[in-house]
């Protein structure tokens, strides 16, 4: 029997989305690797930074997007930290624990970045993961990212020295 497609979409964040965000982030294999994220992670610090990504869209310095898959809020992803010009972003994402190894984080990332190579006309998009979170770059180099570099032990996690990938792509 044939499996159904999943169907992934993105949207512009709701208030509303806050309390399922924050279920699917209170989760401390997830939370490892966020930064900034206090576990539990609190209502009010999820309402927030839906409220941020709603404001971020009218000043134009990150542009938030809730993730759905079949209309169930999967995560969120966002374009933020634009250059000087505007023509350049870093993406950063999260998918609740229940969608991990779907295809769903790299259905997202194409989505966000033809909306920025398309709407926003911006000429680079770039990430980096934990060299401890190497899903997060699968999920990217399947979306069309390149490896260009590692910086070596650049963070202590714990007790050990982790690696920062760094990920971009170009129109």
């Amino acid at each position: 029997m044939k499996k159904n497609k999943i169907i992934v979409e993105i949207r512009k964040p709701k208030l509303s989305d806050a309390k399922a965000l924050k279920g699917l982030i209170n989760n401390k294999e997830l939370l490892k690797q966020l930064c900034d994220y206090p576990y539990p992670c609190p209502l009010k610090r999820m309402e927030k930074d839906v409220e941020d990504g709603i404001k971020g869209w009218k000043t134009k310095k990150s542009f938030s997007f809730t993730i759905l898959v079949d209309g169930e809020i999967a995560g969120s992803i966002i374009l933020e930290n634009p250059s000087k010009d505007k023509g350049r972003y870093d993406l950063g994402f999260f998918v609740g624990r229940k969608f991990w190894s779907k295809g769903i984080a790299t259905e997202a990332i194409k989505q966000i970045v033809k909306f920025g190579f398309d709407k926003l006309k911006l000429y680079r998009i770039q990430a980096d993961n934990d060299s401890d979170n190497l899903a997060s770059g699968r999920a990217m180099e399947r979306a069309g990212f390149k490896l260009e570099g590692v910086l070596k032990k650049i963070q202590k996690k714990k007790t050990k020295f982790i690696d920062l990938h760094m990920w971009g792509i170009t129109k």
